[in-house]
């Protein structure tokens, strides 16, 4: 569980450095054709993966309490978490 909270992870991680690129480069992602559909949806899996990471860091945290591992998978899946709500909330672009 802990593996696959850490995977949800990087995918977040993945996701949110591919927005990065596309907003610090020169190139304008409006000439892709159905892109329209396709940023949402990867700002949606983004949101799923940090909720599924959390849920799964924290029951790998309930079987194993005494891993300090778990421990540390479980609060950067919740700073993930809290950070793209806060980052959701603040966005006047949403």
């Amino acid at each position: 569980m802990r593996t696959a909270s850490i995977y949800c992870l990087a995918l977040c991680l993945a996701i949110w450095l591919l927005f990065l690129l596309m907003r610090l480069s020169p190139f304008d992602p409006r000439s892709i054709p159905d892109i329209g559909l396709m940023m949402p949806l990867a700002l949606a899996v983004a949101l799923l993966a940090a909720i599924v990471a959390t849920l799964l860091a924290g029951a790998a945290l309930i079987r194993q309490p005494r891993a300090r591992v778990n421990l540390l998978v479980f609060g950067s899946a919740l700073a993930v978490l809290f950070g793209q709500m806060f980052l959701f909330l603040i966005s006047s672009w949403l």
